[in-house]
């Protein structure tokens, strides 16, 4: 089976442009997709002004992109092998467009959440997918798919930055719609230029698409995802709310283990499509390969990072520092560089270090820009320190992104290292989420329990008082304005929230700071446990 299904190499005389000019494509339509993600986040004002959206609407339509996406990514690894990459690329690139489409001229906010931004979902875990299987089967030779894959990551960083600053610039200027009529337009192209893309046989064998177990994966993932990222809002295990729970306890455990239990059945049934088939969703190269294990911890890392450093980060200079849009992108451009330089220059001049130790110095970046983060944190600003931060997030990110896809498929066969493009997209998508979801928690939780702490044990405040704030549920990680407003909701004696303030201004520092040492310790204590089995020599110069 496995001779009968090799994928035909490219043309390996190409030089040039014309070596790498497929490359350019796939990093325009990586963009794209990281455009489309991003550029929502500063659509908010104007979509509630036109669309009438609650915050709620907003929140719902910000959530469906990745949930869809994440949901379905591995489907798309599959149908790759059955339509073609080049097919893949191109269905991916026009649900992006349609959604983009719909997104600009529907004036229903419901429209705009479940068909425009399903719709991107869907197209992103087409898109995507193909981008990284396009790059195992163009790029056949490894130092040639390691500077892809180092692209790749790049363009992340950029992307990062640069999608916010441009779709802002066009929503300021003219309009939101104008914003995602020009995405609509740039994905029309990367349909087109789809066609100019290197040509990989699909496999002479025919293969069977797996309809029951893309059923069971997207449930158990949409359950996993759904329960970690509503940690901060349903609680862990004692629910915030007490009219939303399950036996007594927070809805989050039991959908958690729900998912977890139908991935279980996902993998059991998908070692027997596979033995009837030939090929599956999740072949179990994938599964019982210790060096492919080790490289998805590493995709998974990469965002694990990203997200928490945006979570902890991003929230604290826009709500504590009073960073605007543009001061943000400033601080995100230092982020951007380090991942620049690094995804781009580890392929090429560090080519002769070993995989695993690269990824270890990876590690330890994060390790530095977590420590710096806290030491960067003041009570209402942020320091030198924190721009450190940014840099030291890039610099291992671009690390470990560099290596991370070129384990992975270098651990498997050729058709399989194509397929993973799928599950390298879900293991991303699941880092960050758990990346939100762990320090969303940790943020929320210790400072919840620090405002109340340190209420209770003040003497500015009255007894009442202290009895009103014991009885606030959760308190969230907010500006000094929103804060006030919610202890206007909550206490009754106005005397007293000048010192609410000040010990919430206290408590937001520590927890931030605590948040930060913990996605260090984590970050530590990966290098140890995640990198065990990855190559300890470069895979590069195999040597």
């Amino acid at each position: 089976m496995e001779n009968t299904s090799k994928l035909a190499p490219i043309d390996k005389a190409k030089t040039g442009m014309a070596k790498w000019f497929s490359l350019v494509i796939l990093l325009m339509a990586q963009m794209g997709t990281m455009g489309d993600n991003s550029g929502l986040s500063v659509s908010t004002a104007s979509l509630i002004n036109e669309l009438g959206a609650s915050v709620s609407d907003i929140a719902f339509a910000n959530a469906m992109y990745p949930l869809i996406a994440g949901a379905c990514m591995i489907a798309g690894g599959m149908l790759g092998l059955i339509w073609g990459w080049k097919r893949l690329f191109q269905v991916g690139a026009l649900l992006l467009c349609l959604a983009e489409i719909i997104a600009a001229y529907t004036d229903n906010i419901q429209i705009f959440i479940f068909v425009a931004r399903s719709l991107s979902g869907f197209g992103a875990s087409f898109l995507i997918p193909a981008v990284l299987g396009l790059i195992v089967g163009i790029y056949t030779d490894t130092k040639d798919r390691a500077i892809a894959f180092g692209a790749v990551a790049a363009a992340v960083g950029v992307a990062n930055t640069a999608a916010p600053l441009v779709f802002g610039f066009l929503i300021d200027k003219f309009d939101y719609r104008v914003a995602f009529e020009a995405l609509a337009i740039y994905f029309g192209m990367i349909f087109i230029l789809g066609f100019a893309l290197e040509k990989i046989e699909k496999p002479t064998v025919k293969i069977k698409f797996d309809f029951i177990g893309t059923i069971l994966v997207s449930i158990g993932l949409l359950s996993v995802i759904v329960g970690l990222l509503k940690i901060s809002e349903w609680g862990l295990i004692t629910p915030l709310s007490p009219s939303f729970h399950i036996l007594g306890i927070s809805p989050t455990l039991p959908l958690v283990l729900f998912g977890i239990a139908i991935l279980i059945v996902f993998i059991k049934w998908e070692h027997q499509f596979e033995l009837k088939n030939g090929a599956c969703l999740m072949p179990q190269s994938f599964i019982k390969t210790p060096q492919l294990r080790d490289g998805l911890y590493m995709c998974g890392m990469v965002f694990f990072v990203l997200g928490a450093y945006i979570l902890i980060g991003i929230t604290y200079c826009q709500l504590v520092a009073g960073y605007s849009a543009t001061d943000t992108a400033v601080l995100l451009m230092v982020f951007s560089m380090g991942m620049l330089i690094t995804s781009l220059a580890t392929p090429t001049k560090f080519a002769h270090v070993s995989c695993r130790k690269l990824c270890m110095v990876g590690i330890g970046f994060c390790v530095l820009a977590s420590l710096s983060g806290a030491l960067g944190t003041e009570i209402d600003s942020i320091n030198k320190a924190f721009f450190a931060s940014a840099l030291f997030t890039g610099l291992g990110c671009g690390i470990i992104a560099s290596q991370a896809s070129l384990i992975v498929t270098a651990a498997v066969n050729q058709r399989d290292a194509t397929q993973s493009g799928g599950v390298q997209a879900t293991s991303r998508n699941i880092g960050q989420t758990i990346g939100i979801a762990v320090l969303g928690s940790v943020l929320m939780f210790s400072l919840t329990n620090m405002v109340k702490s340190d209420a209770a044990n003040s003497d500015l405040i009255s007894t009442q008082t202290k009895q009103q704030v014991e009885q606030i549920s959760s308190i969230p990680f907010l500006s000094d304005k929103d804060f006030t407003q919610l202890v206007e909701n909550n206490i009754t004696e106005k005397k007293d929230y000048p010192v609410l303030v000040d010990i919430n201004r206290e408590a937001r520092k520590s927890s931030a700071q605590l948040s930060w040492l913990v996605l260090a310790a984590m970050c530590f204590m990966s290098i140890f446990t995640l990198t065990k089995n990855i190559p300890n020599y470069s895979l590069i110069n195999k040597s």
